[in-house]
């Protein structure tokens, strides 16, 4: 049997010092050792992402072995993330926010995953609300206007979304990165600052490469969504919107960026029952206010990933055909 690979956990946190004790008590419950050894076969680091309050104190008096990195100021999502990839050692590193309590067993559910499905790239949990029953995100889908969707949203867990499947983009929320992947592809993209849309562009180019985002339904993660930001606040529409702009503009192609504004016009003629309008045209002026950042990014993006893709597809071909026969046999 193939020894377990060796997982970073890395929790970039803001000002999380009220919850991530229940993050660090989660982890410490995590079931994921070398069955030879016992001992445990991944690795938490904390990214004090610019704090104000008393998160360091926290992570050092409350839990020792814990790695805590911190930065004077906030870098986003993203950078105080990549902050933590930097320094992570392991074969997958995963991405965890301050106010989600994984179960015990995630890391195994993540680890057969990985095992079963060699041309994986990015996986994605299994996210229910407080109560333990209502699902949150079991994957995610990309509209024609890069709108996002999480699947299974405030449904049930009743077993409807137990299948590992395929799909466009995983949440942030928790977020497994295969260490092949970064070390191709690099590390998120600082750009969408504050936050939103790191994780799907970084999925977009996973899948562009060639590589399987996946949702993993035994990994479970009980997520206190939106602490920071509010659902459906006007921060959290305009920084949406905003990021979106330049999903849209660095990431799709000519033809579905016409898709794009069809599905995005076609969207306004839609009525809706909470005040959104105003929020939305902030984030498009913020948005195409950085056009020229946008663009200027977009024509060497494209050409890069399409070097990587020729030269990743004569070893995911090998793969798939190693899968056929392994399937046939």
């Amino acid at each position: 049997m193939p020894s377990l690979p060796f997982v970073s956990v890395v929790i970039a946190s803001l000002n999380g010092g009220g919850v991530i004790g229940q993050a660090l008590d989660s982890l410490r419950k995590t079931d994921y050792v070398d069955e030879t050894t016992g001992l445990p076969r991944f690795e938490v680091i904390v990214v004090d992402n610019g704090s104000a309050d008393n998160l360091a104190e926290v992570v050092a008096a409350r839990r020792p072995g814990v790695r805590l990195i911190r930065s004077p100021v906030n870098l986003g999502f993203a950078g105080g993330n990549n902050l933590g990839i930097r320094e992570a050692h392991g074969d997958v590193v995963v991405l965890l926010n301050d106010d989600a309590e994984p179960r015990a067993d995630w890391l195994r559910a993540l680890a057969a995953a990985a095992a079963e499905n060699p041309r994986w790239g990015v996986m994605g949990c299994k996210l229910l609300y407080p109560d333990g029953e209502t699902i949150q995100h079991a994957g995610g889908i990309v509209g024609p206007s890069g709108m996002t969707r999480h699947i299974g949203y405030e449904e049930k867990d009743d077993g409807r979304f137990d299948a590992l499947i395929e799909c466009d983009y995983v949440t942030g929320a928790a977020i497994a990165l295969r260490r092949e992947l970064i070390d191709l592809a690099g590390l998120l993209d600082e750009k969408y600052f504050p936050i939103y849309y790191e994780e799907t562009d970084y999925c977009w180019q996973a899948r562009r490469i060639g590589y399987q985002v996946l949702y993993v339904p035994g990994a479970v993660v009980v997520h206190h969504e939106s602490r920071t930001q509010g659902r459906y606040s006007f921060r959290f529409i305009f920084r949406q919107t905003r990021c979106r702009m330049r999903f849209l503009c660095k990431c799709f192609s000519k033809w579905d960026l016409l898709r794009a504004l069809r599905s995005e016009l076609a969207w306004w003629f839609k009525p809706f029952s909470y005040p959104c309008y105003l929020p939305f045209l902030c984030g498009y002026v913020a948005g195409l206010a950085r056009l020229p950042t946008h663009l200027r990014d977009r024509f060497p993006f494209h050409r890069r990933m399409e070097a990587l893709a020729a030269a990743n597809r004569p070893r995911l071909e090998a793969m798939a055909e190693a899968e056929r026969r392994e399937a046939e046999a």
